[in-house]
């Protein structure tokens, strides 16, 4: 049983309002490309609910109560965090599309304070792939910033790579988009908005969170 182990999201939850509106965006998105993934309703236990994601992490179910416990108290002691979105990213080589955020520093220590949780408990465990198919071993070989965090948290995104984002969908390979024309289906206002909880989920497909395990709100 010791060898036992889960394969987690940990994320950001969007306030209903922006989850509704994040939902939205990404089902007109789907509805003119050929997406494989598109966002569903937050509500539903099992659905790809929007989020943004700090940490994805493989841990031993004998940490996991662990990790729930300590989440619950980064919660009770962080606050909720409201972020513009600076545009959308459309990664042509991976067919992702992304509504990116700025990155203020309160984000930045709570992904901090996330990965200080949780890194220790992962024992070394480190994903195969990063949610575009990328062997992580083969990208821990890189000598630069890129090599350097998988090797200490077994997550690319951290640092200086660390580029907060709600993915709203991915299409099928090779799908070009013009990514003028999709911002100006959309207002990215209106994908502006607070982030309320910490949520816990397992790691799906593409990087996915197809099922809530846990959610902390944040008391402050």
């Amino acid at each position: 049983m010791s060898d036992l182990r889960i394969d987690l999201n940990i994320a950001l939850l969007p306030s209903p309002d922006l989850a509704r509106q994040l939902v939205a965006a990404s089902k007109k998105f789907a509805d003119h490309y050929r997406a494989i993934v598109r966002l569903d309703d937050p509500g539903h236990r099992l659905s790809l609910a929007p989020h943004l994601t700090l940490y994805q992490v493989p841990v031993p179910l004998a940490g996991l109560a662990r990790l729930h416990d300590g989440l619950r108290g980064l919660a009770r002691s962080g606050r909720r965090v409201t972020l513009a979105c600076t545009g959308l990213a459309y990664n042509a080589g991976e067919a992702s599309l992304e509504a990116r955020t700025d990155v203020p520093g309160e984000l930045v220590g709570l992904q901090r304070a996330v990965i200080e949780l949780a890194n220790p408990i992962r024992g070394g465990l480190c994903l195969d792939r990063d949610p575009a198919g990328n062997s992580l071993a083969d990208l821990s070989a890189d000598a630069g910033e890129l090599g350097g965090n998988i090797k200490d948290t077994g997550y690319a995104e951290v640092g200086g790579l660390f580029r907060p984002h709600d993915t709203l969908n991915w299409f099928k390979p090779d799908t070009h988009v013009d990514e003028g024309a999709m911002e100006s289906m959309v207002n990215l206002a209106t994908l502006s908005g607070t982030y309320t909880a910490l949520g816990l989920f397992v790691l799906g497909p593409y990087g996915t969170c197809p099922q809530l395990l846990a959610g902390y709100e944040f008391e402050g």
